[in-house]
């Protein structure tokens, strides 16, 4: 169990990133859609993916990780190492090119993939999962946001009064009304398929805060053809409205158009995503302190050369603040979501003839 909870803390400081099928007669290269994120180089991002890489393949030779791929593959399955990354500024364009063969898959949230799952047969998400009596405790570290992105809302650094009010709205909201929030606005569309309105408060005379949404993170945020505003972010965002007595207008900015629109003032604040609290929590610990996390007398050989070759891709200080832009600041998270692969079932059933299954 050691060897398993030393590992668990490597996986506690690094994404959860795509994992796509190789076969003996397949290509080496996957090519996936990523929706851009900000601040962050591609070699930077193809550094992550590594990371995940070599601990996945760990992972693996404990026998604890599989996943929808491989159970349907069976044997004649390995991890791909090579990505050729396409970047999206917005999830339709994305879908858009899966559906049309352009890429092999795309990443998204796992609740944006659990919604989009639901409502098209034909995709299928790739996650890796954990198997075994051990595979509780990363269920726990999933569940407690150890190994997610977080949600939170970004402002510039002059506006930190601004922040400090939307932290405290977010603290006033008790345990029971989030809970209902996410059943009302995250778990009821992926049921249902039907991605629920949220009508924003109206306060006469008051100032007007301009936040800017994706519009196509369904069910997340959503704005509809005529502007209605829908999804859990916005919901959200409708609570804050009346708990720091301020409308709020919701601006739809593409992924790539946000840190400039949110410097140049057009918005007040964005949506934001990427920051970790475990991984901040460790990015302020002194490097004896951080080697102290894991104890090495436990480890395999194996596992030391896996963690050797992460430490040499990933940069642990940078994690929690990689995609924030200079200059900015963000609130307390509210939300916590793992970035998951999704796949169609006719790729899927492509790569099994070449697997020979």
């Amino acid at each position: 169990m050691k060897r398993i909870l030393s590992l668990a803390l490597v996986l506690l400081l690094t994404l959860t990133m795509f994992i796509l099928p190789a076969v003996a007669e397949a290509p080496k290269t996957a090519k996936c859609g990523v929706l851009l994120m900000l601040n962050m180089t591609e070699e930077e991002m193809a550094n992550y993916r590594k990371a995940r890489f070599l601990i996945d393949r760990q992972l693996g030779r404990e026998g604890l990780n599989t996943s929808l791929f491989h159970e349907a593959l069976g044997k004649n399955v390995g991890v791909l190492e090579n990505y050729d990354i396409t970047y999206f500024d917005n999830l339709d364009t994305m879908l858009m090119s899966l559906n049309a063969g352009e890429i092999n898959a795309l990443e998204i949230y796992q609740t944006t993939a659990d919604y989009l799952t639901r409502q098209n047969p034909e995709l299928v998400e790739g996650i890796s999962y954990l198997i075994g009596d051990d595979a509780g405790f990363f269920a726990q570290a999933v569940r407690n946001g150890s190994l997610s992105n977080d949600f939170a809302f970004m402002m510039m650094e002059s506006n930190t009064a601004l922040r400090d009010e939307f932290n405290e709205a977010l603290a006033s909201i008790t345990e029971d009304e989030m809970n209902q929030l996410i059943q009302d606005y995250i778990t009821a569309a992926i049921n249902d398929g039907t991605v629920t309105p949220v009508t924003m408060p109206v306060i006469d005379g008051a100032e007007t805060i301009k936040v800017a949404v994706t519009g196509s993170l369904p069910p997340m945020d959503y704005v509809a053809a005529d502007g209605s505003p829908a999804g859990f972010n916005t919901a959200l965002l409708a609570e804050i409205s009346k708990r720091i007595n301020k409308n709020i207008e919701l601006v739809v900015v593409d992924s790539v158009g946000r840190a400039a629109a949110l410097a140049s003032g057009t918005v007040d604040a964005v949506f934001w995503t990427r920051t970790n609290r475990r991984a901040n929590e460790v990015a302020e610990m002194s490097e004896e302190e951080r080697s102290s996390l894991i104890d090495n007398e436990q480890l395999t050989d194996a596992e030391r050369e896996t963690l050797r070759q992460v430490r040499e891709l990933f940069d642990f200080s940078a994690y929690g603040k990689a995609d924030m832009p200079e200059g900015t600041i963000i609130t307390t998270p509210y939300y916590s979501d793992l970035i998951v692969p999704v796949t169609t079932k006719t790729t899927l059933e492509s790569i099994k003839k070449q697997a020979g299954n």
